[in-house]
C-alpha cells in the first residue's frame, strides 16, 4: 500500500521525570497502562448511536486480547481500564485535580472510539448539525460545511461555550462526549493546551474552571481517536492537508504519536480490533498495526520527532506497544503519514 509523508516543525516537548517504584518499573519493562473509552450511545441520543459487533468496538476483543496476562507484553492489570458509554464524561477523560477519576493523560495507551469532527473541516459540501447559543437558549442549525463555516464565522458552541471565534487560525479536534452539554477540544486555547476554561456536564449545572495541563504532560504516550475526521493530515483525495498539525502540534505534550481517520466512514466498513492488539503484543511498530485495521484506506498518524529528523529512526516507524522510543525534550519536528488508496491492503503497512 503506498502513502505518503510529511514533516513539519512544532512546539518543544520537556524532559519526563521518573519518580520511585513506578519509574523504576517502567526502567525495568513493567506493564503499559491502556485506557479505553468506547462512546457510541449517547446522553438523550443527543448524537448517532454507533454501537457495533464486540469484534469491533474496543471495549471487548481488544480489551480481551491486551489483558490476557498479568505480565508483559499484557496491560497492566491493575492501572488500564475501559469505560462505556456513561462513564465516558469530562471528569475521566480531561485531568482535572482532584476530582478522583483518571484521565487520558494517566494512561501510556488512549483508545477512545465514539464521534469525532474538526472545527473548520476541510472536507467539501458534507451536511452538518450544529448548536449555537443566543444568550437564552441553544438553536439548531444545519448546512453544508463548505458554506456555513462553522467554527470561522460561525463560533463553534456545539453545546459548550468557549472563546473560539479564532478557530479559522486555531482549528482544534472534537471529540463528542456523553453528557448533552459536553464535549472535548484539542487544540491551541482549547481543553488540551492549557489554561483555565469553562465546562459544565447539563445545562442547569454550575459552570466550573478547570486548569489543564497540556496533553501528555504526565504518561501518555499513544493516542487513538477512532472516528470519523479526527486527525486529518489528507484530504479526501489523499492529497497532503496541514489541518491536523495546525490541531496538535500547539497541544503536544510528551505523547510520541496519534493517530485516526481523515475523513468519514460507515460503522459498516471497519475491521475487527483483535489483530490489532495482537500485533501490539507481537511488538509490531504500533503505526504499522493500526494501519492494518483500516476501515476505508483513510488512516493518518502524527508523531513527534528528535531532530535531526530521519524516517529509519523516527517514532513513527520505530515505537512499539511497551516499548516507547526515548522522549526528547528539545524537539520541534512531527511527522505525518496517511493511505493513499490504491484498491489494495496490505497485510502490513509501509511507506514508499
Amino acid at each position: 500500500m503506498k502513502a505518503w509523508n510529511s514533516r513539519k516543525k512544532g512546539l518543544a516537548n520537556k524532559p519526563r521525570l521518573l519518580f520511585g517504584f513506578l519509574g523504576l518499573l517502567a526502567l525495568l519493562g513493567g506493564c503499559a497502562e491502556l485506557g479505553v473509552y468506547t462512546l457510541c450511545s449517547y446522553e438523550g441520543n443527543w448524537k448517532g448511536n454507533v454501537c457495533v459487533a464486540e469484534a469491533y468496538d474496543p471495549y471487548y476483543d481488544f480489551w480481551d486480547a491486551m489483558n490476557a496476562g498479568s505480565s508483559p507484553p499484557y496491560a497492566d492489570p491493575e492501572r488500564s481500564h475501559r469505560l462505556r458509554n456513561n462513564e465516558v464524561h469530562i471528569q475521566t477523560v480531561i485531568p482535572i485535580s482532584g476530582d478522583g477519576h483518571k484521565s487520558w493523560d494517566e494512561y501510556d495507551l488512549v483508545f477512545f472510539y465514539g464521534h469525532n469532527n474538526t472545527i473548520v473541516p476541510p472536507h467539501p459540501h458534507d451536511w452538518f448539525g450544529y448548536y449555537t447559543y443566543d444568550g437564552n437558549t441553544w438553536v439548531h442549525n444545519q448546512g453544508y460545511l463548505d458554506t456555513i463555516d462553522w467554527g470561522h464565522t460561525t463560533n463553534y458552541d456545539y453545546w459548550a461555550i468557549r472563546p473560539v471565534n479564532r478557530a479559522h487560525i486555531y482549528p482544534g479536534a472534537v471529540t463528542y462526549l456523553y453528557h448533552q452539554y459536553t464535549s472535548l477540544l484539542i487544540g491551541e486555547g482549547y481543553d488540551y493546551s492549557g489554561g483555565n476554561l469553562p465546562w459544565r456536564r447539563h445545562w442547569d449545572d454550575a459552570i466550573q474552571h478547570e486548569s489543564y495541563g497540556k496533553l501528555g504532560e504526565k504518561d501518555l504516550e499513544w493516542l487513538i481517536l477512532h472516528g470519523c475526521q479526527a486527525v486529518i493530515t489528507a484530504n479526501e483525495d489523499g492529497s497532503y492537508n496541514p489541518l491536523a498539525l495546525n490541531v496538535f502540534a500547539p497541544a503536544h505534550g510528551r505523547w510520541h504519536i496519534v493517530l485516526g481517520h481523515y475523513v468519514s466512514y460507515y460503522t459498516s466498513e471497519m475491521r475487527p480490533l483483535a489483530s490489532f492488539a495482537y500485533d501490539l503484543l507481537a511488538k509490531v511498530p504500533i503505526q504499522t498495526a493500526y494501519f492494518d485495521t483500516d476501515p476505508s484506506l483513510n488512516t493518518s498518524a502524527i508523531a513527534a520527532e528528535t531532530t535531526p529528523f530521519s524516517w529509519s529512526n523516527s517514532t513513527m516507524v520505530n515505537d512499539k506497544w511497551g516499548q516507547p522510543m526515548k522522549d526528547y525534550p528539545d524537539t520541534n519536528t512531527f511527522s505525518q503519514r496517511w493511505i493513499v488508496p490504491l484498491g489494495t491492503v496490505a497485510s502490513h503497512w509501509a511507506s514508499e
